[in-house]
């Protein structure tokens, strides 16, 4: 087995391995490649096949200082090898590489429970955390186009993925934090997530289905108002679930490399690229 870094030469193997694991059509899986590049992949190859891999995009956690950080996307084995250890070696050789180039950590957010636990035995903690509440429409039922035109509409407005990357710094500025930078943000806006302020405040949303999934909704309050507010406004959709900065689940898990000083106690950060 050997683990290594990618080239251009992997990518069309890449490709069909992330479309076998996780379903994403070619289309999406060309524009990540696009946007965030080959080089931050390492796989494992296996009688000259690829067959796992694993993202490692670099980001930054802003606190009282800036950390250097690596973010693991797309952790993938092919069915046919897996629970033979290669994703954890495929981890750790990551894990080690980041350390040698004074990275603080690497981290992941997990998309289940099974997940997590399985990422703990690995040497991964706990550590950043969200609320997620999520609301139904009322039998009030929806409001006319006309009615939302002078109600809800006045009070929000679309922002362009440069706009909420400078105000989400401002709103997040006294909080430990990944800080995305533009072009992360650019990419979401590629791929259906759009950008608002609502009064005071400012979030990110995507529909799915007949739910919309506000990934993050930075406030200084969250109550029921809100909701109605964009029920009125999104008059398609028969939930909402709004996620915000709080301590109640944890969204994501770290492994700190050995010569960081962890006297942090917890973090924050949205959008997963699921």
């Amino acid at each position: 087995m050997i683990y290594r870094k990618t080239n251009l030469t992997d990518v069309a193997e890449i490709n069909l391995l992330w479309q076998n694991v996780f379903g994403d059509t070619e289309e999406f899986v060309c524009n990540f490649i696009a946007h965030f590049g080959i080089d931050n992949c390492y796989v494992c190859e296996m009688s000259e096949k690829i067959v796992a891999m694993a993202f490692a995009l670099p980001t930054t956690l802003f606190h009282c200082s800036i950390f250097n950080l690596k973010y693991m996307y797309a952790c993938a084995t092919h069915p046919n090898y897996r629970k033979q250890g290669i994703m954890k070696k495929l981890l750790d050789t990551i894990y080690e590489e980041a350390c040698k180039e004074e990275v603080a950590g690497i981290f992941l957010h997990a998309a289940d429970e099974n997940l997590s636990n399985y990422y703990r035995k690995l040497g991964f903690q706990d550590f950043f955390y969200q609320n997620c509440t999520t609301f139904n429409r009322t039998s009030a039922g929806s409001v006319s186009y006309k009615e939302r035109e002078k109600g809800a509409k006045n009070t929000i407005t679309f922002l362009t993925p440069e706009e909420y990357y400078h105000k989400r710094l401002q709103k997040l500025e006294k909080y430990c934090f990944i800080n995305w930078n533009e072009d992360f943000f650019k990419f979401l806006h590629q791929t259906g997530t759009q950008f608002c302020a609502y009064e005071n405040d400012i979030f990110a949303f995507r529909p799915e289905d007949k739910r919309l999934i506000v990934e993050e909704w930075l406030s200084v309050n969250l109550d029921a108002q809100i909701a109605n507010s964009l029920f009125e406004y999104f008059t398609d959709f028969k939930s909402i679930e709004i996620c915000t900065i709080g301590n109640e689940s944890c969204f994501g898990q770290i492994k700190w490399c050995k010569f960081v000083d962890k006297n942090l106690l917890n973090g924050y950060f949205a959008f997963a690229l699921e």
